[in-house]
């Protein structure tokens, strides 16, 4: 053998730096694929979260033979209600206070809103990726019924 060919037993600058450069890119290509993918699940995890507030919510206006007024809130499905009329047919509570959270954190927004025929519809919400309230908007994240609904219109 000869003496160069003991010599070189390491890699040479270019060769390590040329495997840092591969790696980082490999990373960054995983990171990119995940935070969309965390995305993603963060939006279906509140999509479900919405829907099962909107079942208890309907469960609650069969009880009390109304939704919670938008002053009450979704509180209201919390604790019985001050009125007693309406507290001697509540059957809560039908939710925690973990259950009125989105995948973010955030609170669930909730507000009532009448159709053209008078017919009142509880409206539920998240504020989205963003957790800017955009009154149901942009990226906020709509319950099915009223997600359905707009399509229609």
């Amino acid at each position: 053998m000869t003496c160069y060919a003991m010599a070189r037993k390491g890699f040479t600058l270019i060769e390590i730096l040329l495997v840092i450069l591969i790696l980082g890119m490999l990373a960054a290509v995983a990171v990119v694929t995940l935070s969309g993918t965390q995305e993603g699940a963060k939006i279906d995890t509140t999509k479900l979260t919405l829907d099962k507030i909107y079942s208890k919510l309907e469960l609650y206006n069969m009880h009390a033979g109304g939704y919670p007024t938008d002053e009450q809130g979704l509180g209201a499905m919390l604790v019985a209600p001050a009125d007693e009329e309406i507290a001697a047919k509540w059957r809560g509570p039908y939710l925690t206070s973990a259950d009125l959270k989105d995948a973010w954190g955030m609170d669930i927004l909730y507000k009532l809103e009448q159709d053209e025929q008078g017919k009142t519809h509880a409206r539920l919400y998240s504020t989205g990726p963003n957790k800017t309230d955009d009154s149901g908007e942009g990226d906020d994240i709509k319950n099915q019924i009223w997600a359905a609904q707009s399509a229609e219109q």
